[in-house]
């Protein structure tokens, strides 16, 4: 099977850099009155907004510590013990989805590139980000960000990210490869705009199955993580995966260019809207592989009894059209309606082994945006898919929020939220077949009616959500897939914030969950993670360090088993696992455009029980020295 080159990703950063300074005009930066240090970016939802939707990129020194992309999606989240390997969510609310087809198997996907998560940013001058971790174990991280302004409004950028990770036992290794391009051009009066991205991505994660013995682990009978006996000693998980996605818009109505003057606002004029069109082609690979062929681990061979080579494809080429009337107005400081309408149409191909399936789906969908006073804002989405397998899936999304007080002096905005979900189960909890995992079935389509109070005031953010669920399918204690006939309650209740004391900071952020009606879905009740900072500057502000501790702890509970052959979390009744606090220190520096920050995690370890598994029989790392940079740079 041929594998990448670890040398191409370079080969391909050098040419680009090349290009991109062998074409770039340098009398461009002359011209520069603003503050060329200024960096936004934006994602490819550009056809809701009358204007680019801006974000600020991230210079914060609080948090810079967190460079896991797991840890920076959710604290609350179950890992195998080593940075790069597949996770389960222990927030599962709201278990939304987009409606039509789903594979079924997300436990990975936050270590990959994703269309809807690429940035494309916006500057004045040539941006570039370096970053560089390097950890215990001869852990090795590193990341960069590249953005450019060819010529007016035409930027070329890119994103390039390394891990790699041996781990502390055997078979653990994890390296990944995550890369990918942009481009995008506006025209001057911004009324045709074009973005595309081209990404690639490369997960090898080495899969041991566990440890065998846990008492040797939480009796400390051997303290070199190495010599540990491991359940698999030659599978791997490989993910490869290639895309390319470009969207362009029109706006119908023509504005004229300075429609600040007075004479543009006295003057009515029909809103025709702004159109958009995508298309999107991807394809994924998913391999597990073992050499060998442990009997006791899996019960069943189907396919070859001396190694497994499952080999799993799924293309997709989605084409979608898009109107909305983004009603920004420079004279008004809320859009009064903006509506939405959505035609999706959706070609997959998913192959495993011999079996080919294909699936043609068109999706509609529409959405409106009711804003009749500034602090009351009503927000609803619903869609419904025609064709293959997701036919007659629907979902409806509700929100409504009211400022208590003025947009400007208020007392907090409070949300209410509802969501209603029939939709299929993912095509893997149906259809499988590999080497030593087989089964075809049919379930009925899954519904979700869930309620919800949200109250945001400044740094604070509660809320709870009620929320009731039927035809559930899950993986048994056999990691097969079964479906629950009963109906079950699912209560989620939350607390994040963060509070200022002269120079301390407190951040956190705390969960409370109940299953009511059933044990098929198991997780803990409560979650908690607390970061506590201090900060001081330095040298007339050329400088600010920042010691804190962080502290994360679970309630106990019977946490889902991993099964690397179908990269899934099933369920388990042999172990409990949480009630463990973990607590790591670290020192975060910044001075001018660098952020430095040093991490002793998991640093009570060594004087602690050693209980501290988040999936059982996979151990948590050890404590660790880590140490990071991060530079940014504007010419």
């Amino acid at each position: 099977m041929p594998r990448y080159s670890n040398i191409t990703p370079f080969f391909i950063l050098s040419l680009l850099l090349l290009f991109i300074r062998s074409q770039a005009s340098p009398a461009d930066s002359l011209k520069v009155k603003k503050d060329s240090t200024q960096v936004g970016f934006f994602y490819n939802d550009l056809d809701r907004y009358g204007i680019l939707k801006l974000h600020p990129a991230d210079t914060t020194l609080a948090g810079f510590q967190n460079y896991d992309a797991r840890v920076k999606y959710s604290r609350f989240s179950a890992s195998l013990g080593n940075i790069g390997q597949n996770w389960r969510n222990l927030l599962p609310y709201p278990f939304l989805r987009n409606s039509g087809f789903d594979y079924g198997i997300h436990t990975f996907e936050h270590y990959l590139y994703q269309n809807d998560s690429v940035k494309y940013y916006k500057v004045l001058k040539t941006f570039t980000q370096l970053q560089y971790v390097q950890g215990a174990k001869k852990e090795l991280f590193f990341h960069a960000k590249f953005s450019r302004n060819i010529y007016r409004s035409f930027n070329l950028g890119f994103d390039f990210r390394v891990m790699n990770s041996p781990g502390a036992y055997t078979n653990q290794k994890t390296n990944h490869i995550n890369f990918f391009l942009t481009g995008q051009y506006f025209t001057k009066d911004k009324r045709y705009g074009v973005i595309a991205n081209f990404l690639l991505n490369r997960l090898i994660n080495f899969e041991n199955g566990g440890i065998k013995y846990d008492s040797v682990f939480e009796q400390e009978l051997e303290t070199n993580r190495g010599l540990y006996d491991v359940n698999l000693v030659s599978a791997q998980n490989r993910i490869r995966e290639s895309g390319f996605y470009m969207k362009h818009y029109f706006n119908l109505s023509r504005h004229q260019k300075n429609p600040d003057d007075s004479a543009f606002l006295a003057r009515k004029h029909i809103e025709l809207g702004r159109i958009s069109y995508s298309f999107e082609y991807n394809r994924q690979i998913q391999n597990y592989i073992d050499a060998s062929h442990d009997t006791v681990f899996y019960q069943n061979i189907y396919l070859d009894s001396l190694q497994t080579y499952d080999s799993l494809t799924v293309k997709r080429i989605v084409n979608e059209v898009i109107w909305t009337n983004p009603s920004f107005r420079p004279d008004k400081k809320f859009r009064l309606l903006q509506l939405e309408a959505h035609l999706k149409q959706q070609y997959i191909e998913v192959s495993l082994h011999d079996s080919k399936k294909y699936f043609l789906q068109l999706i509609p969908s529409a959405g409106i945006s009711f804003n009749p006073i500034p602090t009351l804002h009503l927000d609803a989405y619903g869609d419904y898919v025609f064709g293959d397998y997701n036919k007659g899936d629907m979902s409806l999304r509700v929100n409504l929020s009211q400022i208590l007080g003025k947009p400007d002096r208020n007392a907090g905005t409070i949300t209410l939220k509802g969501y209603y979900a029939f939709l299929k189960p993912g095509w893997f909890l149906e259809h499988y077949s590999g080497n030593n995992f087989r089964w075809d079935t049919a379930w009925a389509k899954q519904g979700l009616v869930s309620g919800g109070f949200d109250y945001n005031l400044k740094t604070m953010n509660a809320g709870i959500t009620i929320s009731r669920i039927n035809k559930f399918v899950y993986l048994d204690t056999e990691a097969t897939p079964k479906q629950l006939n009963n109906e079950f309650g699912y209560i989620y209740a939350y607390l994040n914030g963060e509070l200022n004391l002269w120079r301390f900071r407190f951040k956190g952020q705390f969960a409370y969950q109940t299953i009511q009606g059933t044990n098929v879905l198991r997780l803990p009740a409560f979650l908690g993670n607390l970061a506590v900072y201090f900060t001081q500057v330095l040298f007339h502000n050329a400088a600010t360090i920042q010691p804190g501790l962080n502290f994360f702890y679970n309630t106990l509970y019977a946490g889902n088993g991993y099964m690397p052959a179908t990269r899934s979390f099933y369920l388990q009744d042999k172990k409990q696992i949480g009630n463990y606090i973990y607590m790591d220190v670290f020192l975060n520096v910044k001075i001018q455009r660098a952020r430095i920050f040093i991490m002793y995690s998991h640093f009570n370890a060594s004087f602690m029980k050693q209980s501290y598994y988040m999936v059982p029989n996979y151990p948590q790392q050890d404590a660790a020295f880590k140490f990071g940079v991060d530079w940014r740079f504007f010419d």
